[in-house]
């Protein structure tokens, strides 16, 4: 580029600058430009060889939302079921509530049955009696039995237990084996079978103190029991009464359990 070009250059820039400074300022209340672009026309001194164009941003125009988003439906508000509130009094009202009586039945009147208690029963029986150390031993011949009475801590009372007569006659009367002490005998027979076979009768009776007296007597049963309402005799064990040869009363309470010695018939 030749010297020539270069002042023409700078010529031009100075002479834009000059222009830029003779333009007034616009007022403050001056209306903002519009969105078209302007071109400013720039005074030339008969130097000037070309006209600029400076370009100013246009103003963008609002944007325009065609398609809005759909609004939310909210939820709707469901109610929450409430119970009614129960009070401490209501509920000590339903516990002090008493239950609801139930019919019951109304029993039956039972009549009592009137009719008369069975009689005694009275049989004539040879017997047989022997004492030993701690009890005796009866044998009654109705009964075919052998009746053993052991002391009891209680005066005139016993334990009796009956057994069934196991000695036949034809054998041996006792035990040759077996020699008791002086004053003391061995009991023969029925007593003598029952006294060395049954199970702790010789230790609870000891030696017999005397021989078997055989008599008769009266053997008197009471019966023992209730009526049903339909007047039905409903028997349980009764009570026995006999005599021995020194005229003493023997009481037997029930079969098996205790007896005792009374003065007379109660």
């Amino acid at each position: 580029m030749n010297r020539a070009s270069h002042l023409g250059v700078m010529m031009v820039l100075v002479l834009a600058a000059a222009c830029a400074a003779d333009v007034p300022a616009p007022p403050p209340t001056a209306p903002a430009p519009s969105s078209v672009p302007s071109v400013a026309a720039v005074r030339a001194t008969p130097r000037a060889v070309s006209t600029i164009a400076v370009a100013v941003a246009p103003t963008l125009p609002p944007i325009v939302v065609t398609n809005p988003l759909p609004s939310v439906t909210p939820w709707p508000t469901l109610p929450f079921p409430t119970e009614d509130p129960i009070s401490l009094a209501t509920l000590t009202a339903i516990a002090a509530m008493p239950p609801t009586p139930v019919a019951t039945e109304t029993p039956p009147i039972v009549t009592p049955c009137v009719a008369a208690l069975p009689e005694p029963i009275e049989e004539q029986t040879a017997a047989a009696v022997q004492r030993f150390e701690h009890g005796l031993m009866f044998w009654l011949q109705i009964r075919n039995e052998i009746w053993v009475l052991i002391d009891s801590p209680n005066a005139g009372q016993f334990y009796w237990h009956s057994y069934p007569n196991e000695w036949i006659e034809g054998q041996p009367e006792s035990d040759p084996a077996i020699d008791p002490p002086p004053g003391r005998y061995q009991p023969v027979r029925g007593f003598g079978v029952t006294w060395r076979t049954r199970s702790g009768v010789r230790d609870d009776l000891g030696w017999a103190v005397q021989e078997e007296v055989g008599f008769n007597t009266t053997l008197t049963y009471y019966p023992q029991g209730f009526y049903s309402p339909d007047c039905v005799w409903l028997p349980k064990s009764g009570i026995y009464e006999l005599t021995d040869p020194r005229g003493l009363v023997f009481r037997f309470t029930g079969e098996g359990g205790v007896a005792s010695i009374v003065t007379s018939n109660e």
